[in-house]
């Protein structure tokens, strides 16, 4: 009575009888009570009365499993989309050193002498989102419910029983029950992408907070996820970056095709700016076109599955206020202006002692490149090397024993300078690198 009496009154097309929006408003209140642990609203007149209804277990959990598809698909389309799909190259405006651009529309405000129009991936549609949406939730309730079928069944065989399992026994089941649940997890992740794979990287790298199963099976998410095309790629930085009548060859003397590092947002590549931008080695970080609807619409869809796993014992910690904050920042991860100015706060603070003046860093760390920093384009220093999580690997190829009196001397150096870094970024002036 529920899921008929909400679908219609998401779905028709004319206005319910007064009989019809009072019964099905007075069965949501009832199952919010009941279920969701929501307080009844009371309502100054209702024709229809409801009986107190009495549910067993199963059913509520399909209730609450119902009611959430309720909540989560409409949420997932409730996200504005990018203003244009077919772009070219834009007027720029410059604020406080800082090349800001901003796509516009095909027409408007272009001369003769711009590019031919590049058809750029859309946002994703209602529809898209629909699919999408429905795509996570076939694939994630059977881990959900697995969970929860599984710790029924141990507490059915224990009551059954009067036996209680021992913690290595315990551990043995649920060890089994996360390699099942992450090799699905990562299947699914690896068909849907966006901001599943920022999750599945998130996950890979705390070991600390999620079990090792989980982190081995999406540890394969860390590097090169799906990367765009070049051409697309050089399509936006002109967008982005070029002034009226300039060429990309303009800024760019030399410039990768094959990306140094791709992930759900953004991706890079290694350039040469040209004699007119200070001819030095780059990193160019691309945004990928029309991201923000779909990351958005996959966070709220990560919160609903979380917020199913919050009394869950099983599980170390509540995910459901993770993946809240992790929305409330994700939205300054689209705009790379923003991202310059903290990288600029940052090297600030580890050059400068606490009397603010000039001192050396333990660290290097990389510059933005003025002029060539817009909202979905940011230019910076390059610095060669592998990530942290291969220094292990990058020893090995060197010759170096991970274990070796020379990689443990590595080891308290990189230590004691991160240490140094990061405690005058955090208690010093309380802003710090957080990824």
């Amino acid at each position: 009575t529920f899921l008929k009496a909400s679908i219609y009154l998401l779905n028709t097309t004319k206005q319910p009888r007064k009989e019809e929006r009072s019964a099905s408003f007075s069965c949501c209140i009832q199952i919010s009570h009941e279920f969701l642990c929501v307080e009844p609203i009371s309502f100054r007149r209702s024709p229809i009365k409801t009986t107190n209804l009495k549910f067993s277990s199963t059913m509520r959990l399909s209730l609450q499993v119902a009611s959430l598809l309720l909540v989560v698909l409409p949420t997932s389309l409730a996200f504005t989309p990018l203003p244009s799909t077919k772009l070219q190259c834009s007027n720029k405006v410059r604020t406080r050193g800082l090349a800001v651009s901003s796509p516009v529309e095909e027409g408007q405000g272009q001369d003769d002498s711009a590019g031919p129009t590049v058809d750029f991936p859309p946002p994703l549609s209602k529809i898209d989102a629909l699919k999408r949406a429905a795509e996570f939730w076939s694939s994630a309730l059977p881990i959900v419910l697995s969970y929860y079928s599984k710790s029924a069944e141990l507490s059915f065989n224990e009551a059954l029983t009067g036996e209680t399992l021992t913690e290595e026994q315990q551990q043995s089941i649920w060890d089994e029950q996360h390699s099942a649940g992450a090799e699905k997890l990562a299947a699914t992740i690896t068909s849907l992408k966006g901001f599943y794979v920022k999750t599945a990287q998130i996950i890979a790298a705390r070991q600390d907070l999620f079990p090792s199963q989980y982190t081995d099976a999406l540890s394969d998410f860390t590097d090169n996820v799906d990367p765009l095309p070049a051409a697309l790629i050089k399509e936006v930085i002109k967008l982005e970056l070029c002034n009226r009548g300039e060429s990309f060859e303009d800024v760019f003397s030399e410039f990768d095709e094959e990306p140094l590092g791709a992930a759900s947002i953004a991706q890079v590549h290694r350039a040469v700016l040209s004699d007119k931008y200070g001819g030095k080695e780059v990193a160019v970080k691309v945004q990928r076109p029309s991201i923000e609807s779909k990351l958005m619409g996959d966070i709220a869809n990560l919160k609903a599955l979380a917020k199913t796993f919050q009394d869950n014992d099983a599980l170390p910690l509540d995910y459901y206020t993770v993946f809240a904050e992790l929305e409330a920042q994700l939205q300054d991860e689209f705009d790379f202006v923003a991202e310059s100015v903290a990288m600029d706060r940052i090297y600030e603070c580890a050059t400068k002692d606490d009397n603010g003046l000039p001192c050396e860093s333990p660290i290097v760390i990389p510059r933005p490149v003025p002029g060539l920093v817009s909202k979905r384009v940011l230019v910076m220093d390059y610095l060669k090397g592998v990530p942290l999580s291969r220094a292990a690997e990058e020893m090995l190829k060197k010759g170096i024993d991970p274990d070796s009196p020379e990689a443990q001397l590595f080891g308290r150096k990189l230590l004691s300078s991160l240490t140094e870094v990061f405690g005058k970024s955090i208690l010093g002036t309380g802003f710090f690198h957080a990824d």
